[in-house]
């Protein structure tokens, strides 16, 4: 995590004007070197958004910083960036009275709920064709396309679980669901995927099987299973019993479900 990262989120390609501001850049730094504690770090990257006169136009600044934090910085970063995002979530909100109705951010609210968080990472990072780009890679691109789907189903499970940002569940269950009620999921992306989202989210899953939740994710039509958009335990022991098939496929789907099946046994097994 060098000073290079943080100088580049300040002046990307060298256009000052897409920028995040230098007091942001400055206090995530200090964060995530131990400088400062969550709360701190908090109210000090806030200060650009508080101070500004048009402050719903400016918070997507602060999103894109934390999102690429997320994404690109070493992965033992991001549990210390969720509970920044939780610092955040938890600022005092502002009073907008003296702010012009247009210029507020969503809702009327700066932090609560961390507005527009969500829907500027799915702008970003939710694509509809990485298959295709995953086919047309070579192995180095493809391992790297790999790792970044990957990577990206870590966060948003993590925020899911964490309730932030508006990160629905219903994520993981499409994830897993493509990933294992489909003859045609591409198992070397798809199940490290699903791996992530079953051992950070599982509990939140078996939570939904036995209260029959429902989910648009799941209604989608999948050849390996025909159970609708009800979440039930039946399902997740199928899950399992996929994971156990796919393993073999090759050393990335061996070591993703080997990690998942351990903790869906243990959550079969209290129910």
């Amino acid at each position: 995590m060098s000073d290079a990262w943080f100088s580049n989120k300040l002046a990307p390609g060298g256009d000052t004007e897409d920028g995040c501001h230098p007091a942001e850049a400055e206090a995530l730094k200090k964060y995530l070197r131990r400088e400062i504690a969550a709360e701190e770090a908090a109210r000090a990257i806030s200060q650009p958004i508080v101070h500004s006169n048009n402050p719903g136009e400016d918070l997507p600044r602060l999103w894109a910083l934390l999102i690429d934090a997320l994404i690109e910085l070493p992965s033992d970063k991001i549990e210390s960036l969720i509970t920044l995002a939780w610092a955040i979530e938890n600022l005092p909100d502002l009073d907008m009275a003296g702010i012009e109705e247009s210029k507020r951010p969503a809702h009327g609210k700066l932090w609560r709920g961390l507005p527009g968080f969500g829907h500027l990472y799915a702008d970003i990072h939710q694509s509809i064709d990485w298959r295709e780009k995953a086919l047309k890679a070579d192995a180095t691109e493809r391992s790297r396309l790999r790792e970044y789907h990957v990577r990206k189903a870590e966060i948003e499970a993590r925020l899911a679980v964490a309730r932030l940002a508006s990160i629905p569940i219903d994520w993981g269950y499409e994830t897993v669901a493509d990933a294992l009620e489909s003859r045609n999921a591409m198992l070397d992306f798809q199940v490290p995927a699903a791996a992530e989202w079953l051992e950070i989210a599982g509990s939140r899953f078996m939570e939904g099987a036995t209260k029959g939740e429902g989910s648009w994710a799941l209604d989608r039509p999948r050849d390996l299973w025909e159970g609708g958009k009800i979440m039930t335990v039946q399902r997740y022991s199928f899950w399992r019993d996929r994971l156990e098939e796919v393993q073999t496929q090759s050393k990335v789907t061996l070591q993703a479900a080997k990690k998942a099946l351990e903790f869906m046994e243990r959550e079969l097994k209290t129910t």
